[in-house]
């Protein structure tokens, strides 16, 4: 039976030590560009293509985690991360360059085993894992630390779109 922390909190570290999770509570967060450096650091590095081609509202990011460590014989130690990520931004089109609006919502969850699982045949070639009920991403930790930027990470860019383009005509047609 898993506990909840009543508290909310506002700070994670981008790389989390596994062992400061208390098995089967869960520690909730609220997380943002304000408050989060790394935070920050994914909302700057999904803009940076834009060139100062008129104003836009300002990026923001939003992200509402729960996280608790489990234990049982089959993953052994494993630390569960599920998430709710909601972010507004802007990136080039991909014929003008014009900043287009985006909006990315995403129900994220991952189970970070021990470095020691990597090496099973089971995990070889899969990506995802059964844990907690559910079907979640795999990841794995190492010398006892969770790489979460990692995570958010790679799950933006799975989602983002690689190359949007403006509906009908360019807003830019001197570049086009």
């Amino acid at each position: 039976m898993n506990k909840t922390n009543t508290h909310v909190n506002n700070h994670l570290d981008a790389q989390v030590y596994v062992n400061k999770y208390s098995f089967d509570i869960i520690e909730d967060y609220e997380l943002d560009e304000k408050n989060t450096p790394w935070v920050q650091d994914l909302l700057r590095e999904i803009e940076e293509h834009i060139g100062d081609e008129g104003e836009y509202p300002k990026a923001t990011m939003k992200i509402e985690a729960q996280i608790t460590r489990k234990t049982n014989n089959f993953l052994g130690d494993h630390l569960i991360v599920k998430a709710q990520l909601n972010a507004h931004f802007h990136q080039p089109c991909g014929r003008c360059l014009f900043p287009l609006a985006e909006e990315l919502n995403l129900n994220l969850a991952a189970a970070f085993l021990h470095e020691s699982q990597e090496k099973k045949p089971e995990y070889a070639e899969t990506t995802t894992v059964f844990a907690d009920g559910q079907e979640m991403e795999l990841y794995f930790f190492r010398k006892g630390v969770a790489d979460l930027k990692e995570f958010f990470h790679e799950q933006i860019y799975i989602e983002i779109t690689p190359f949007p383009r403006c509906e009908d005509e360019c807003k830019n047609p001197v570049l086009y």
